[in-house]
């Protein structure tokens, strides 16, 4: 069974109640600047079926719509669903924020411990001081034949600049992208169809979505030549 990750911004479980979709698990990771103190909390399969049963309350929800919003891109263009373990990590808050070492330790449980096939990651940074235990941990995840695939950002970023990457851009990108930014994808819609806010809408492309696009083609059709490299 094929496991896959979304390092985001949490996912609403209204979403997940209502198209009957379970979490093989998920993670919150955050960082009290004040304490300097990395606080992480794992779940488990148990307690996300009662969440999404509305039994208890779990620091997941998706309070901003954008890690919903790449999960319903997953949903739509691979239905039918296919047999799958999904994981979630929240990183970002509400304003789509987060800090580096959140992600750096996200990317450690994702792809460490859980050990997933396949990881959407529609965010990135600017800041390359953790560019070393970033590169460390998708290096060993791509080597054992996982695709980590990642949006391209205007500047460049990271992870999508690191090699075993696969950096995905939206036709926008294209026209205003840094020279030195790194592209290996493509998606060439210029809207996709996206959950958020409760409802399902029409949305124009952005990087972040052409990444679930991406995924959402390795889900469906398999991965094509090159991709494990980060070249595709």
């Amino acid at each position: 069974m094929k496991k896959v990750g979304v390092i985001d911004s949490g996912v609403e479980v209204a979403f997940l109640r209502e198209h009957a979709i379970p979490l093989a698990g998920a993670a919150r990771f955050t960082l009290d600047l004040d304490a300097q103190v990395l606080e992480t909390r794992a779940y488990e399969h148990p307690e996300l079926e009662a969440w999404r049963a509305g039994e208890s309350a779990l620091d997941l929800e998706d309070t901003h719509g954008h890690g919903t919003a790449i999960l319903s891109i997953l949903y739509d263009q691979v239905r039918p669903w296919p047999d799958v373990e999904l994981y979630v990590a929240r990183v970002l808050d509400q304003g789509v924020r987060g800090h580096s070492l959140c992600l750096v330790e996200a990317l450690g449980w994702m792809l460490d411990e859980v050990g997933v096939d396949l990881l959407n990651l529609s965010l990135g940074t600017t800041l390359r001081a953790l560019e070393t235990p970033m590169r460390e941990v998708i290096d060993r995840a791509v080597a054992r034949g996982a695709v980590v695939a990642c949006a391209a950002g205007g500047v460049p970023t990271l992870p999508a600049q690191l090699e075993s990457v696969v950096s995905v851009g939206d036709p926008a990108l294209m026209e205003q992208a840094h020279p030195d930014v790194k592209v290996d994808h493509v998606v060439k819609e210029r809207e996709v169809k996206l959950y958020m806010g409760g409802r399902w809408m029409q949305a124009p492309m952005t990087t972040s979505f052409a990444c679930a696009v991406a995924v959402a083609g390795v889900l469906r059709d398999g991965c094509p030549p090159g991709w494990r490299r980060g070249r595709g």
